[in-house]
Formats: C-alpha cells, structure tokens, sequence
C-alpha cells in the first residue's frame, strides 16, 4: 500500500489531536469528579456541625433529656424536625443499628445501610457516597453520645442528583465541543496539507513528464518555503537541460552541414583538379608517343600542358587562401582602418579591367568609415567581388558600389547589372566551389573559391554577407561590418 505524504501529514495531525483532546477531556472529568466530591465532602462536614447542633436544639428547647427512651418515644417527631432544620432526609438507629421505629428484639425490614453498621461497630463516623445512573447520593452516619455511652446512631442523606446532572451536561458540553473542534481540525488538516502537497504533486507530474521526455512544461509554484525553492530549483535544471539539448542538436545540425560542405567541397575539389591533370597527362602521353615530328600538334600540346599547369596552380592557391579565410583570426593582422580608402582604391583598380567590357563602376562612398580590421584581407573581398561583378556583368552596363554607416555598423553593397542567379542558388553560392549552371567556366576563369573566401573574410570581421538577385537584371552583394570588429 502506497501511502502518500498527504495521508500520513493527515494521519498525523488526527492521531495527535485525538490524543491531546482524550488526555484533556479526561483530564477535565477526573478534575470535575475530583470538585464534585469534594464539594459534597465540604457538604458533609457543614450538615455533620449542623446535625449535632439541631439535636442539642431540639433536646433543649424541648426540655427533655436525651436518652434511648425519649428517641423512641419521639422518633418520627425527632426524624421530622432535625430534617427540616438541616434540609435533607434523616433516620435514627439504636446503637446496635436496629430501628428504633420497631421494638427491640423484633425482626425488622428495614434495610441496615453500610455506614451506619460502620458507626455501630466503631462508634466513628461513617461518609458514603452512591450513584446509580444519573443519581447520586451522599449519606453521613455519626454516632449520639451521652456522656461515654453511645444511645443511638442518626444518619443524614442528601441527593446531590442535580449537581451531578450540571456535571454531566458541562462534561458533555465540552465533550461536544471537542468532538466539533476535531472534526474542524481535522478537516483543515486535510485542506492544509493539500495545499502544501500540491507542489509536489506538481513536481512529480513534471518530473514525470521530463522522464518522458518532455521538456517544454513550466512550473507554477508560488509558494515562498523550502518547496518554493525545490520548484525554482526544478525548473532552473529543465530550462538549463533543454538549453543544454538545444546546443547539442545545434551543434549536431552544424557538424551535419559541415560533413555535408566537406564532402561537397571534397568531391569538387576532386573534380576542379581532375580535370587539368587529365588534360596534362593526356598531351603528354601523346607528345612522348609522337616525339617531335608534328611541330604543330607539339606546340598546341605543350600550350595545353602550360595553361593547364597555369589553372591547377591556380585552384590550388584559392584552396589555401580559402583555408586560410577559413582559419582562426590570430591569422589576420587587425588594425584601425579607413575603410572608405580601401574601397575607393579597389573601385579606381578594377576600373582598367571593367573598361575592357565598357562596364562602368559608379561609386557612392561615405567618407572615414573608420573600423578594425585587415586591410589586405578585406581588400581582397572587394577584388574578389568586383572581378565576379565584371565577369557576370552583361557588356555596356554599371557596376554601383555603395558605402555608409548606419547605426555601429558599415553597410557595403556592390550591385552589377547582369545575368543574375536563380532564387534556389543563393542558399549554395557561398560554397567552395559552387558555381551557377556551370556557365562559360573556361572562359571566365572561375574556380568557384572567390565568394567562399569573401565570406570566410567578412565573418572573421565579425560581419555578414548576403546575396540577392534577379534574373537577366543583375545581383546584390550586401556586406554587413561591425564598426568596432575584432
């Protein structure tokens, strides 16, 4: 059997609170029993100084003397007038405790009560006290004396019924009462103790719920205790688990993406430097086999031989740059800079080759856009970015390049009037070796390393870049910087 903390707090509180009004209640009744008697005690005492005196009365006002004959000549008389005097019951016995209303030596019927037998045999004074029912009654029996010679015995009875009944009804008064007060304990024992087990009814409901693996539950607890705490406590760990969960599945989600980039990287990496040693090896197996003797097929050969050699070392030197963009910034050289100067230079050296194509580039440069950074590595994003402009740029057309703050950070956005890129290429075009449809690769001389190490750079600098394009209207490169990068 499972008992629950609310049971046993109940159980608790009942046990001892019966406990503590039973012990006081017959504490109670032992000191009102203990009052009632003794309250008749002190009764007895004033009737026995009483009875002496109206018998002393009675023989003297009546001139008569006090002795066996008289009492039983004037018993009833006597029985009569002493009870009234002294307000109860009495009765006078000869010394033997026989009746004096019946002659000596009769049987008699009358019953021989107990104390007064007691007085006959030790001439003392005998006290009892009977109940029976809701009845009580107290009698006092005490011996007549005349001289050294006891010639009777009178008892006094009193009904201290009406005493006992106040008693009894002040008993079951308090009885009651304790009865009422326990019930009303008790019941606010059970209402108490569910307020105080419900938080941790609640906490094991979510610990449940966590067990099961759900993390997403809050706790209200609004109790200001040790279970309050215990509550702040609970919820402190959840939230710090699914922070802890939330980091992890991030993380897990990174290294997915990253295997994934690896291998895509991998594989065109694979493919990029395939190609030229293929067409290499190719010429040269055939030059070997051939010799000398076609001069015109050896030049072309050896042409072929060259440039490819020319394009691998090529890919190969965007491979490390790319490693190094990628590397840890303790690789680059930050310093306080003007970013405007670099911007503008760039512009005015790729000027010369956008002239081959009669594209334009329109500057609209805000002057000290102050930051820290590296100025070379930076200055190749620009290059890397405006020969990408001009190679996919449409002949005739312009290049705008615009430069400002705004707010603490330097916004930077190169716009070319081109091609474009389709929507669902913009999540790749970062990527080492992505190029769009493979368009005119050979003849634009794209290795698909530029944008990788442009963004590699900018995020080293604490910034953000980003693509937006529209087909056959050109491409936006925006590049965001943190005026005080590190």
């Amino acid at each position: 059997m499972k008992w629950t903390i609310q049971f046993k707090m109940v159980v608790l509180f009942a046990v001892i609170i019966f406990v503590g009004f039973a012990a006081l209640l017959l504490a109670f009744n032992k000191v009102s029993v203990d009052n009632m008697y003794r309250e008749i005690d002190k009764d007895m005492i004033y009737y026995k100084k009483n009875l002496d005196i109206a018998i002393s009365q009675y023989f003297i006002l009546l001139n008569k003397q006090m002795n066996e004959q008289t009492i039983e000549a004037e018993i009833n008389e006597i029985e009569k007038q002493i009870g009234l005097t002294i307000g109860g019951e009495v009765d006078l016995y000869r010394a033997d405790a026989s009746s004096y209303k019946y002659a000596e030596g009769k049987s008699q019927p009358v019953k021989i009560f107990r104390e007064v037998a007691e007085v006959a045999s030790n001439s003392t004074i005998a006290y009892s006290t009977t109940i029976n029912k809701n009845h009580i009654t107290a009698s006092l029996a005490t011996p007549l004396i005349r001289g050294d010679q006891v010639i009777g015995i009178i008892r006094f009875e009193k009904d201290y019924s009406e005493l006992f009944i106040q008693r009894m009804q002040f008993s079951n008064t308090i009885t009651v009462f304790a009865i009422v007060i326990f019930v009303c304990v008790f019941i606010a024992s059970i209402f108490i103790s569910q307020r105080m087990t419900k938080p941790i009814r609640i906490l094991i409901q979510h610990s449940r719920n966590v067990t099961n693996g759900s993390l997403d539950s809050e706790i209200e607890v609004h109790s200001h205790d040790e279970i309050g705490e215990l509550a702040k406590s609970f919820s402190k760990m959840i939230r710090q688990i699914r922070e802890q969960i939330d980091v992890i599945e991030h993380e897990r989600d990174e290294v997915k993406l990253v295997q994934e980039r690896s291998k895509i990287f991998f594989d065109n990496v694979t493919h990029e430097l395939k190609t030229p040693l293929t067409t290499i090896l190719g010429y040269a197996q055939i030059l070997r086999d051939n010799g000398f003797t076609d001069h015109a097929f050896f030049e072309k050969g050896l042409n072929y031989v060259i440039n490819e050699s020319r394009r691998l070392n090529r890919m190969v030197v965007n491979i490390l740059d790319a490693s190094v963009a990628a590397s840890t910034r303790r690789n680059f050289q930050f310093e306080s800079m003007n970013i405007s100067n670099v911007l503008k230079e760039t512009c005015d050296e790729m000027s010369i080759k956008a002239d081959k194509y009669n594209i334009m580039i329109d500057t609209g440069i805000e002057s000290n856009l102050l930051l820290y950074g590296d100025i070379n590595r930076l200055k190749e994003v620009f290059i890397n970015v405006l020969d990408n402009s001009i190679k996919y740029s449409y002949v005739n057309s312009t290049i705008t390049v615009n430069a400002f703050k705004s707010g603490d950070e330097i916004k930077i956005m190169i716009c070319d009037q081109g091609e474009g890129i389709q929507e669902e290429e913009l999540e790749r075009i970062f990527e080492p070796f992505y190029r769009d449809n493979d368009v005119n690769l050979v003849e634009k001389g794209s290795a698909g390393l530029g944008l990788s190490i442009v963004k590699n750079t900018i995020e080293q600098h604490g910034g953000k870049v980003r693509m937006k394009s529209i087909i056959n209207l050109g491409s936006e490169l925006q590049i965001t910087l943190p005026v005080n990068s590190v």
